[in-house]
């Protein structure tokens, strides 16, 4: 796929898949560094019931921060959120449900949604419809479809999906089925889902935002997680000119005086 055919599938669907990203080597070497860093997050001890999420990630290990600017992710996060675009914080995830309901992770109105914000998922493990692929529902990161899906909640809580009473696993959707090496992209407001998942599926995510440019903007990135506005020191101290470019005007972006944000609530 082109560079110009990888912007337009993202824009229409809201999400794009790079298959073979990472060499078989090269996912091993992150793999052992993720599960080393994960079990010193837990002091050596049994992953717990309710599974492990850490919070930042990438930021603790150099050979993981080396993945926030490896051209494979991070060209193509500059060609999707276009220049200016800014580090948005990480996440190292082992699941121990079986699954997390339809869902968008940044919902709201015209306005919010048009603010593209990407999640960039690296599975450490084989994931494909019957076992705990991202499920996606193309083109709802935009409006129409993002909200006729649950318009009351914005959130899949009960055993069907309003107003269609569609069980959750029958709703309409890709299966983005995913081997280790493999990269999947995908915006922040699109609908999507994890069924079929067992315990112990591990995942790192990367994200970033596109620049932020109006006060609405500003605000969002703050009620999703202030510490956006406060990296890592490892990504504040670094020699590289793409991290740098990512988090050197984030403290600026957090000191900035906006109207308070009021987002899309569960009735």
């Amino acid at each position: 796929m082109t560079d110009d055919a990888q912007k337009a599938f993202f824009a229409a669907f809201g999400y794009l898949l790079i298959r073979g990203a990472f060499s078989a080597d090269e996912i091993s070497e992150i793999t052992r560094e993720a599960d080393d860093l994960w079990a010193e997050e837990r002091g050596g001890a049994p992953l717990g019931e309710n599974g492990q999420a850490v919070v930042p990630f990438v930021e603790k290990r150099a050979r993981l921060t080396s993945l926030i600017e490896d051209d494979r992710i991070y060209a193509v996060a500059e060609r999707l959120l276009g220049s200016g675009f800014i580090w948005a914080g990480s996440e190292g995830n082992i699941t121990v449900r079986g699954e997390h309901q339809w869902h968008p992770d940044r919902p709201g109105d015209h306005e919010e949604i048009s603010y593209d914000r990407l999640k960039v998922n690296i599975y450490l493990d084989a994931v494909d419809l019957e076992h705990g692929c991202l499920r996606v529902i193309p083109g709802s990161h935009r409006q129409p479809l993002h909200e006729a899906i649950e318009p009351d909640n914005r959130h899949q809580h009960g055993a069907t999906v309003k107003p269609f009473d569609v069980p959750g696993t029958d709703m309409p959707c890709v299966a983005v089925e995913s081997r280790p090496g493999d990269v999947v992209f995908f915006h922040q407001s699109l609908w999507h889902s994890v069924f079929n998942g067992w315990p112990g599926r591990r995942y790192m995510a990367l994200k970033y935002a596109a620049k932020p440019i109006t006060d609405k903007q500003f605000a969002s990135l703050a009620h999703y997680g202030q510490e956006i506005f406060s990296p890592s020191a490892s990504l504040l101290n670094s020699s590289r000119p793409r991290i740098r470019g990512l988090v050197d005007r984030l403290a600026e972006y957090g000191a900035r005086d906006v109207p308070a944000f009021v987002p899309f609530r569960d009735n």
